[in-house]
């Protein structure tokens, strides 16, 4: 197994906890003197490294035996090479763990032949949720939760990574809001493209919640941009939220209903919510090989429950991966399905959008 050493970061938000498996002698595992590896299938230094990098001495304090814990960075394929290389070297003892995050899942959510991974295939342990706020220029709307403006634009211009990425999800919403002239200029990361934003070079941009606390709202504060939409916090029950550090914005169902007077419903609904999970609850997560023993899984969920009650932790949390709380256990696995099992009627949705602005890439 490849070995490195760990490496720091900063990143999303968390506190708070949901089911752990109970029951098994947790005391019959023990880490002491082993080394923990996780693979990270991206470069050093993005959200997910930094997220993994904020957890990591939590786990070596509350894994039992305190092991090291170690990143090991995999970038390459769009997350295929990392997880690939967990799937095909998966060791059951509870020293191998792959992070996952919304560009994992896509991989599998669209079918990619060369993505060996099965998710779904795993033992989760945990799932961290962001979500994502769209901006324009203040001289484009009439105040925010305001798209009318861009409605009227014959050229909208935003930035996007490829079609195979979670960034086509914004093909989506943008043609489903009506904004016809929304044009993506493919290559521009999230930050790139912001960066493009506040030049005056794109008319909308969007970024996850660590960014837009950090930059964002900055901008908005400056009375620089408005913020016309969140998507939304899907909850359990599949009611969705407005986020509680931006509780003024709509969020996409009710900018869906306001734009369409009609509330967001059928296929439409589903392919919302498909985004929601991606975006949201399974934006980050933590697995475990196929068939790793329950006392094991149990050991992590347990290890994970105690770093969200540590004091330091939650004092740092909301800096550093932001304030919606960790999911643990059994709940990570349907918030996972949610996330990569798309039905045929979503696909449909998805491959429509994308076929709308003139793109080769299909979903199968």
């Amino acid at each position: 197994m490849l070995k490195k050493t760990l490496k720091t970061m900063s990143g999303v938000i968390a506190a708070g906890v949901l089911s752990v498996s109970a029951g098994t002698a947790l005391a019959e595992v023990n880490f002491e003197g082993e080394t923990v590896t996780i693979i990270i299938p991206f470069k050093e230094g993005g959200g997910t490294s930094r997220t993994f990098r904020f957890f990591q001495p939590y786990l070596s304090k509350y894994l039992p035996g305190n092991p090291v814990i170690q990143l090991q960075h995999m970038p390459g394929g769009g997350t295929i090479k990392g997880g690939n290389f967990f799937h095909d070297n998966q060791e059951s003892d509870g020293t191998f763990a792959l992070a996952t995050s919304s560009s994992v899942n896509m991989q599998q959510a669209t079918g990619n032949p060369l993505a060996k991974f099965d998710l779904l295939s795993y033992e989760p342990v945990l799932s961290l949720a962001t979500t994502t706020h769209w901006v324009t220029h203040a001289d484009l709307a009439d105040g925010p939760n305001d798209v009318s403006g861009l409605q009227e634009l014959p050229v909208a211009l935003f930035p996007f990574k490829t079609a195979a990425s979670a960034d086509m999800f914004h093909l989506w919403i943008y043609k489903t809001l009506g904004i016809d002239g929304a044009r993506p200029i493919p290559g521009l990361s999230s930050s790139a493209g912001y960066q493009s934003f506040q030049r005056g070079e794109l008319q909308m941009a969007s970024h996850g919640t660590g960014n837009f606390l950090k930059t964002i709202s900055k901008d908005i504060a400056d009375g620089k941009v408005h913020q016309f939409m969140t998507l939304g916090v899907l909850q359990p029950d599949g009611s969705v939220q407005r986020p509680s550090y931006s509780p003024d914005a709509l969020t996409f169902p009710e900018m869906y209903e306001k734009v369409h007077g009609k509330p967001l419903e059928g296929a439409e609904r589903e392919a919302y919510e498909v985004i929601a999970a991606n975006w949201g609850p399974a934006s980050k997560g933590l697995v475990l090989p196929t068939g790793t023993p329950t006392e094991i899984v149990d050991a992590w969920r347990k290890a994970v429950e105690e770093m969200t009650k540590d004091l330091e932790f939650i004092e740092a949390a909301p800096k550093n991966i932001g304030p919606f709380p960790v999911v643990i256990g059994e709940d990570v696995r349907g918030i996972i399905g949610k996330a990569v099992d798309l039905s045929d009627a979503s696909k449909q949705q998805f491959n429509d959008a994308i076929a709308h602005y003139n793109l080769t890439y299909r979903i199968e």
